[in-house]
Parts: structure tokens; sequence; C-alpha cells
């Protein structure tokens, strides 16, 4: 079998280098094509079907983030924010900081009632609708989330074997039990178009941290 190629993620270089010159960073945007994204520690031949993506032609790409594989498509939103903290730690606490900003500017679009599990799932009726990890690059932290808005399920299962370590609310559930699309909740709403309301509602919120 060919030997993967592995790229690197693109489109956090831009947020980190803003925030390391003290210009904290948010984008928000629907992801441009399918590729699965494996996190910092990943191991390809243990969390992908490989010879799957091959044959697909699919990109590989490697967060800076930890976390498990996961597979993108044009029916994700993607989130990225970064910005200076002190000293170093308490990722969790910043994870649960940043969870509470984005669940507050979902809620302004009238998506209520998604909460956290796990370490950083995003998660409403005990269905995955997001994921989120952090990176930490000296003083600066890079917060990155992938929104499940018109997702592809099928795509997880033609890609992804089962992670080797998942959150106790997942039960061992396959892909298809486990997650749900926010869009099931805003039905006349494109990606493109969530995209631009929750950029815009998170906008008008004070960044997280600030009072770290």
């Amino acid at each position: 079998m060919t030997a993967l190629e592995i790229g690197a993620y693109p489109g956090e270089e831009a947020l980190l280098e803003a925030a390391r010159r003290g210009q904290p960073g948010l984008s928000v945007y629907p992801f441009w094509e399918t590729a699965v994204v494996l996190g910092r520690g990943s191991v390809a031949d243990v969390e992908l079907r490989a010879a799957r993506c091959l044959e697909a032609g699919v990109p590989i790409y490697r967060r800076r983030g930890g976390g498990c594989a996961v597979v993108l498509d044009p029916g994700n939103v993607i989130i990225g924010l970064a910005l200076q903290v002190p000293g170093i730690g308490h990722n969790q606490r910043y994870f649960n900081e940043i969870t509470d900003w984005l669940t507050a500017g979902l809620g302004d679009m009238g998506l209520d009632g998604i909460y956290q599990d796990g370490v950083s799932d995003l998660v409403w009726a005990d269905r995955k609708v997001g994921g989120a990890c952090i990176y930490r690059d000296g003083r600066v932290l890079l917060y990155a989330a992938s929104l499940l808005v018109r997702p592809d399920v099928a795509l997880m299962t033609r890609y992804l074997k089962h992670p080797p370590r998942e959150p106790a609310y997942r039960a061992g559930r396959e892909h298809a039990a486990f997650v749900a699309a926010l869009g099931a909740r805003a039905p006349g709403l494109s990606v493109e178009g969530f995209a631009a309301q929750l950029n815009d509602a998170l906008a008008h919120r004070p960044l997280p941290l600030a009072a770290l």
C-alpha cells in the first residue's frame, strides 16, 4: 500500500502569528473540502481506514491540537480562536471558559441546550455536535473547534475506525448513533449562512479568558 502523505493542517498559522503580536484572532468559516484530520498524537494506522483514504484521494492533515482523528467536509463549520494567556497549564479551565463563550454565541442564534461533555465535546441531547482541541505555544493559546452543521456522517464510518479512546457518554456508540447535525435545528439556513451568523454572534461578545 502506498504510504500516507500527511500535511500540516492549514489555516492556523495566521491566527497564531497575530496572537503572538498581542492581537487576538477569531475565524469562523465552512470547511472547504473533504479531509481527514489527525490529532497531534494520533496514529494513522490505529485511527484511520487508510486504504479507503488512499483509494479516494482524501487529503490527510495533522493539526497542532490533541484528540483523535476526525473527518471534516463542507458541512462542517470551523472556529479558530487564538489569544495570549498567562502562565502554563489550566487547559481544562480554558476549555470550560471558551465553551461557555461559544455556546452563548450559539444561544444567540436560537440554538440553546448545547453543553460540554468529555474534555471538550459540544453536545446536544446526548449527541456530539462539535469537537474542540487546544494548542499552547508559549503564552499563546489556540482553540480550534469543528461544528457538525450539515455533515456527511457516512464519511466518518468510511474513513475512521472506532477511536482508541472515547468520552464516557459515547458508551461505545458507532459514529451514526453518536453524532447529530446542528443544521437540523436551522432547516432554512445554509452552512455559509450558519458560519456568518455565528461569526457575528461571537464578534459581538467579549472574548473569553479576560478575567483569568
